[in-house]
């Protein structure tokens, strides 16, 4: 191991794990340099809009500025030819983005032998790539295709990411840093602590993940565990889950630097989320079909990347049949500033969402000083302050939630009185100094434990 450990955080780990409140321990810039960070995450580098994408790129932006550390970013991509490790240099250190291919197909017997010959195909040349003879290469191949338990052929979506294992060693990883876990990362774990290589669980989304067997199986083994709330951490986990929370840039999201843009009539209603199952698309729109026919006038937008076609068209099917094609509009996604602009615009911003870790566009609505409603799950009431900066509707109440949208709509003070509240919650708690201070603090009592270990 090419990393030092300050003797503070040698002295205090036992403290750490046990008092995940650590914000007032303040880690020196360079305490994390030579360490180099492999992550594994569901991310697609050139997506400009994700909770995890974002939150990621903060973070590591911020990491590289005050440390001479290496970060390796597995991301998805769709391209199969795409397997160059791309180096790019930030601040003092480098992110190397490491390409996955990934293959979504319908599960059928009769799209077996095309689900085979992908596999096949990516792994051998894989295997050729690194030097290897024809025949061993077709072998290995041979073995890659039943890899998993056969879990290539279990799941809709493929993901290819045995080289990764590898990289491992040949890249000399300090730490492993799992933000997603899916069949494939048993294998990857299993070969980090083959390697000695300590690793990290850190939940995104809803804390009831931690009560799943693909992280109950991992939990004890784990370094460290973190998540973006408090909210629902098991029993068993609440002296050991760090608190890593999440972040926006406040001098980026502000009202002053929103670019004029043309303003519907109506007040805008928007949903700036994926088009995903359980990010409540439907709800909204029966919530805007009930303010319709009560008069209320608005605009709904949704803003996000189609992730579900069929769910895509069957909104438009809502809409229609509805009969409020007109005042619905599917945006797709927007890069930051666009969303920006969005946010300027609207009156309120609605993420009725079935499940969530924290809600990260509620966050950047709030620091443009909208009010939010939201379902409330997941780590949402870390996120919204509930009467304050935004309101939270038990979770599928259709009713509720128009009558909340309904309110904000026609009450202009309410709504300006709710979003400055919200400017000074976001400001106050949610900054990114503060996301790169939980890492590092983070990290490094990560690294104590396995020393400890060891």
């Amino acid at each position: 191991m090419r990393y030092q450990i300050p003797k503070r955080i040698i002295q205090t780990g036992k403290t750490v794990l046990q008092t995940p409140a650590y914000n007032d321990l303040c880690v020196p810039a360079g305490a994390l340099d030579g360490l180099t960070i492999m992550r594994y995450a569901h991310i697609y580098r050139d997506r400009v809009s994700g909770g995890v994408e974002q939150y990621l790129r903060h973070l590591d932006r911020g990491l590289l500025q005050r440390h001479h550390l290496t970060v390796l970013q597995m991301y998805l991509t769709r391209d199969d030819k795409n397997d160059a490790i791309d180096v790019e240099n930030v601040g003092m250190g480098r992110i190397l983005w490491l390409p996955v291919p990934l293959r979504q197909m319908d599960w059928t017997l009769a799209d077996l032998p095309n689900r085979m010959g992908y596999i096949f195909g990516q792994t051998y040349r894989q295997y050729r790539r690194q030097g290897g003879g024809r025949y061993r290469a077709i072998l290995l191949s041979l073995q890659g295709v039943l890899q998993h338990h056969c879990s290539h052929f279990r799941y809709d979506t493929t993901i290819l990411s045995d080289h990764l294992a590898r990289l491992l060693v040949t890249q000399n990883v300090d730490l492993l840093a799992l933000h997603w876990l899916f069949y494939d990362t048993d294998a990857l774990i299993s070969s980090a602590l083959e390697a000695r290589i300590p690793f990290v669980l850190i939940n995104h989304f809803d804390n009831e993940r931690f009560s799943r067997p693909a992280m109950q199986k991992w939990i004890g083994r784990a370094a460290a565990i973190g998540a973006v709330s408090d909210q629902g951490i098991p029993d068993d986990l609440r002296g050991r889950c760090f608190n890593l929370s999440d972040a926006v840039d406040t001098e980026f999201f502000t009202p002053e630097k929103a670019r004029s843009m043309r303003v519907p009539a109506d007040p805008i209603v928007l949903l700036p989320a994926r088009i995903y199952e359980r990010k409540g698309h439907r709800d909204l729109i029966e919530a805007a079909r009930i303010l319709i026919a009560r008069k209320v006038g608005l605009v709904l937008c949704f803003a996000g990347a189609v992730d579900s076609e069929p769910l895509y068209q069957e909104l438009l099917g809502l809409v229609a049949a509805a009969g409020i094609e007109e005042r619905v509009l599917f945006l797709g996604e927007k890069s930051a500033e666009e969303m920006r602009d969005l946010y300027a615009i609207s009156s309120v911003v609605v993420l009725p969402s079935y499940s969530e870790g924290l809600g990260r566009v509620l966050i950047e609505a709030q620091a443009m000083k909208k009010p939010v409603v939201a379902y409330d799950n997941g780590g949402m009431r870390e996120a919204v302050l509930q009467n304050e900066t935004g309101s939270l509707i038990e979770t599928g109440d259709v009713k509720a939630l128009a009558d909340k949208i309904g309110f904000l709509l026609q009450n202009e003070a309410e709504r300006s009185r709710i979003g400055q509240r919200g400017r000074e919650f976001v400001s106050s708690k949610f900054s990114i100094s503060s996301l790169i201070q939980r890492h590092e603090t983070f990290y490094l009592s990560a690294l104590s434990r396995a020393r400890m270990r060891n």
